[in-house]
């Protein structure tokens, strides 16, 4: 019986943050920003709002203060999204590598890329700048961190 209840109510709580709507100011931001932007679903939290959404085919997340204001933004895609300065970067440094996947994360004053790639049974978790500078590098290989 008390899974059943703490279930219900967690069923609730999720339903009722899912469905969070932020104020209109925040909404016209929203979609002057990303007027094409698909699957969009909104999360308050106490410092603000998280939006989650669709567009070209990339996974988004962009948080919100509670003032309305532009906080960061998270963009979920392939390689082929990287601008070109970035691949060439990547190219020089890792030749025949394969990126596997990039989280781009904007501030108000920067980019950055965090690449995650593969070349000879390695993964490497690297965080590049938008200059194309490698600022970290980790490196995986049978599940240890070289």
């Amino acid at each position: 019986m008390k899974k059943i209840i703490l279930y219900v109510v967690t069923c609730f709580l999720l339903a009722s943050s899912a469905n969070a709507t932020p104020d209109s100011k925040i909404l016209q931001k929203f979609k002057e920003t990303f007027p094409s932007a698909q699957n969009v679903k909104w999360v308050d939290d106490k410092a603000g709002y998280f939006v989650s959404f669709t567009q070209n085919e990339s996974y988004n997340k962009v948080f919100y203060n509670t003032e309305g204001s532009f906080v960061y933004a998270l963009k979920y895609y392939k390689g082929d999204g990287l601008p070109t300065n970035i691949t060439m970067s990547l190219n020089k440094k890792y030749g025949d590598s394969k990126i596997i996947g990039v989280t781009e994360v904007t501030t108000q004053n920067n980019v950055v890329y965090d690449v995650k790639l593969s070349k000879d049974n390695k993964l490497y978790s690297l965080n590049v700048s938008s200059d194309g500078s490698i600022s970290k590098e980790e490196v995986y290989n049978d599940g240890t961190v070289n």
